[in-house]
Parts: structure tokens; sequence; C-alpha cells
């Protein structure tokens, strides 16, 4: 498996997670959140934001940067910026 499809793969799982987490927090189908979805859809604030990004610190013992959440109004453009700062943070 060559490497663009398994960075693939792992942003999709990432999103996954990502997804269910902000579904619980905001009481919503999953499936009503797709890498498309705005937050402003979804109904999320800047502190639904913060709790999904918390959450995922724990899970990936990591700590993400929140100073420019703002930035990323759709649910994707966060999620991958997220992943790479994950993978950078693992190397």
């Amino acid at each position: 498996m060559n490497n663009y499809l398994r960075r693939l793969i792992f942003v999709e799982e990432f999103f996954e997670i990502a997804r269910k987490i902000l579904a619980e927090q905001l009481n919503i189908d999953p499936a009503d959140i797709t890498m498309e979805t705005t937050f402003e859809e979804i109904e999320a604030d800047s502190i639904d934001i913060v709790e999904m990004i918390m959450a995922l610190e724990d899970m990936y013992d990591v700590e993400f940067p929140e100073d420019d959440l703002e930035d990323y109004p759709v649910v994707g453009d966060l999620i991958k910026a997220l992943f790479e700062y994950l993978e950078k943070a693992k190397k």
C-alpha cells in the first residue's frame, strides 16, 4: 500500500472518531456530519469544537494548537489540520 493511500485511510479513521465525539456532544446523528459540513450547519460553537479537540488529545496523547480554530469553518478542514499536526507530533 503506498503512502498516499495509507494516509487517506488514516485521515478517514481519524474523521470517524472525531465525528462520533462531535455527534455525541451535539446529540445529533453522526451521519449528519461529513467532511464538507460546516460547524455552523450543525450548530457547533467554539466550546463544542474545543471539547472535541480535547477528547482527541486525550485519545492520541498529543496537544493540538487551539489558537486558530476560526480558520476552519468546515469540519473536514479542521480534521485534516489536526491530523497533519498529529502526524508531525508523533514523528
